[in-house]
C-alpha cells in the first residue's frame, strides 16, 4: 500500500510538471520580438519643454535573435552593442542594473515594416527637471 502511494504521488507530480510545462506560453514575447529581428534605419528625435522637435542623425541598427542589437555610431564607424529585453509591452535597452537602462513603449505599423518607440526622460542637467519625449522611428531595410 505504501509503495502504491509513493508511485501514485510521483506519477501525479511528474504529470503536473509535464502539463504545466506544456501549458506555458513559450511564445508570449516571441511574436513581437521577432518583429524587431532584422536591420532597421533608425531616426531619433526628442521634443523639448517648448514642444520643439530636435532630430539626431539617422543610423542603422540590427536586432538579433540572441537579444542583442548592434547600432552604427553616428560619430564614427564603430558598432555599439546593446542587450535588449521585451517585457510589459516595452522594449528595454541596456543592463537592468545600469544607469543607462531605458525602456520604450512601441508600436508596429505597415505589417511590421515600421516601428515607433517612445519614452519620457527627465533632463539630468536641468534645474527644473524638464521631461522630454524621446522618440525612435524605425524602418526595416
Amino acid at each position: 500500500m505504501k509503495k502504491e502511494l509513493i508511485i501514485s504521488g510521483v506519477t501525479i507530480l511528474l504529470l503536473t510538471l509535464v502539463l504545466s510545462g506544456c501549458l506555458e506560453d513559450d511564445n508570449k514575447n516571441n511574436t513581437k520580438s521577432n518583429l524587431f529581428i532584422g536591420e532597421w534605419e533608425t531616426t531619433i528625435y526628442y521634443f523639448d519643454e517648448n514642444g520643439t522637435r530636435h532630430d539626431e542623425k539617422s543610423s542603422k541598427s540590427t536586432f538579433y535573435n540572441n537579444d542583442t542589437m548592434g547600432s552604427e555610431s553616428v560619430e564614427n564607424n564603430k558598432i555599439i552593442w546593446t542587450p535588449y529585453t521585451i517585457e510589459n509591452n516595452q522594449i528595454c535597452f541596456g543592463e537592468a542594473i545600469d544607469s543607462e537602462y531605458i525602456c520604450y513603449y512601441y508600436e508596429f505599423l505597415e505589417e511590421g515594416k515600421q516601428a515607433t518607440l517612445w519614452t519620457y526622460v527627465t533632463n539630468p542637467y536641468s534645474d527644473y527637471g524638464e521631461t522630454y519625449k524621446l522618440v525612435i522611428e524605425m524602418t526595416k531595410i
